[in-house]
């Protein structure tokens, strides 16, 4: 690592992690997946492979009207066939905060899906858009997703495994953010998934360029200069593919913590640790 970036991330250390989503990431990215799209284009995982259909049938893109005005974008979870988990910033991110919400399921572009209206929003009691604490909320569909080959919800670890920390294991992340950090309008691009490595809590400490509040809460994937999560991933799914065989994608964690310094820096991207937080995850499907 570089004495410049030890300097930047000395920088960040007590800094809010949360605050501004929208103005800086949510509500350009909505504009620019907007206009890639209007040339058949389509935006995702920085580094990433392009999706087929059917390959995350558990992704959901979510479309936000803020009560500003303007429109900013997240990813989700399909848990049932009426709920979608993503990040609590992706409703308030400690300024802006959503009127209304589409999620859109089965589809490799963002805008041009099929929507589902979002019936209502439940962010965690105790989620802290300083620290991100608690970066979790559950949307809930006005009505009922079809399952298909491309619409089919992911499982949730069973509770009897929760203290299972993932480390060293092969996980997929998906969503609908940049290609890169200098990503340009272009037609040949689609939905992007990529294949990580989950890293132990001491690897996530000493990699992460914004600490959390709590390591117990949050895993953490390395961060390479050829890839990594970006913009509009926020609140998408860490999944561990094809779990034990069944063919089921096992969701672990919610994507919450994105380098400023970019896309495609050494620097480790943070999701809510799903083991954590069954109970609240339950409670609310």
């Amino acid at each position: 690592m570089s004495l410049l970036a030890i300097s930047c991330v000395a920088l960040l250390v007590g800094q809010t992690l949360g605050a501004g989503y929208h103005e800086d990431v949510g509500i350009p990215e909505a504009a620019r997946i907007r206009a890639k799209e209007a040339l058949q284009a389509s935006e995702r995982i920085s580094g990433g492979v392009a999706s087929r259909y059917g390959d995350n049938p558990h992704l959901a893109g979510i479309l936000i009207n803020l009560r500003s005005g303007q429109m900013s974008v997240c990813s989700g979870t399909l848990l049932t066939i009426k709920k979608v988990l993503t990040a609590a910033q992706c409703w308030y991110d400690g300024y802006n905060v959503g009127r209304k919400a589409e999620v859109v399921l089965g589809s490799l572009q963002l805008f041009s899906g099929s929507k589902w209206d979002v019936a209502g929003v439940t962010v965690h009691s105790k989620y802290n858009p300083s620290t991100l604490f608690n970066d979790l909320a559950m949307m809930t569909l006005r009505w009922s997703a079809w399952v298909s080959n491309n619409i089919k919800p992911a499982f949730l670890p069973d509770p009897a495994n929760a203290t299972y920390t993932f480390a060293g294991d092969e996980a997929r992340v998906s969503g609908y953010g940049k290609t890169s950090d200098y990503d340009e309008l272009n037609p040949n691009t689609n939905q992007q998934a990529l294949t990580v490595t989950v890293m132990g809590r001491w690897d996530c400490y000493y990699n992460m360029a914004r600490r959390p509040a709590d390591y117990n809460k949050i895993m953490c994937t390395p961060g390479n200069i050829m890839w990594g999560t970006c913009g509009a991933d926020l609140g998408g799914p860490l999944v561990i593919p094809n779990f034990n065989g069944t063919g089921n994608h096992l969701l672990i964690g919610v994507t919450s913590i994105q380098s400023p310094f970019g896309c495609t820096t050494q620097f480790a991207t943070g999701y809510t640790r799903v083991t954590e937080y069954l109970s609240w995850i339950n409670s609310n499907l």
